[in-house]
């Protein structure tokens, strides 16, 4: 990108503290929503024992990787060679698993990436939980939303860059986000639909 002229700003940072940034994003949010929940529901009966714990672990492990999912499928729909420009893996130093789309995306495009998986996994069941009073669905949509507060931050970063090209980091967490060497940006927001 930078060969065809465009300028590009760095918004990228450490896994380390892309963690760090998820807790001080999500946090207050999951702590306001369960207090909710408490509110409108009650505390419940508490699960336990092995079968549960058993059953806790599978469904967080799925809904790990249904998160890196959601956000492949959405960068494979908006990108030319779809899902050959999507690539998974884990940072094991912090074991934080990731997607990484390697073609840009309008800001629009990669907003909407980085909220899905938050919204199917993190919103919705917690909004049935609640509304239903079914605590095991409200407690597994607060995780999620915990678990996208590193996705949230991204938002927060790209949320003035409207006019740019949003490509993800090739090997840190973040983004690039670059813009034209000249005044008028409309061409770029159409070029990348």
């Amino acid at each position: 990108m930078l060969e065809k002229g465009y300028t590009e700003k760095n918004l990228s940072f450490s896994m380390l503290k892309a963690q760090m940034m998820a807790l001080v994003m999500t946090l207050p949010v999951v702590l306001v929503l369960g207090g909710l929940y408490i509110v409108v529901n009650g505390v419940g009966e508490r699960a336990s024992g092995a079968g549960f714990w058993l059953l806790f672990i599978v469904v967080m492990l799925a809904g790990i990787v249904l998160h890196e999912l959601i956000h492949g499928a959405v960068g494979a729909a908006f990108t030319k060679k779809k899902w050959r420009s999507i690539h998974f893996g884990v940072d094991w130093a912090t074991l934080t698993p990731y997607c990484h789309c390697a073609e840009p995306l309008s800001m629009p495009q990669y907003a909407l990436l980085c909220a899905l998986p938050t919204v199917v996994l993190g919103f919705l069941p917690y909004l049935l939980g609640l509304v239903s009073g079914y605590g095991p669905a409200a407690w597994y949509g607060l995780l999620f939303i915990l678990a996208g507060g590193g996705d949230a931050y991204m938002l927060w970063l790209i949320r003035k860059e409207r006019h740019g090209l949003i490509l993800d980091h090739p090997y840190l967490a973040g983004c690039v986000v670059f813009y034209p060497n000249q005044q008028d940006c409309v061409p770029l927001i159409k070029s990348a639909q």
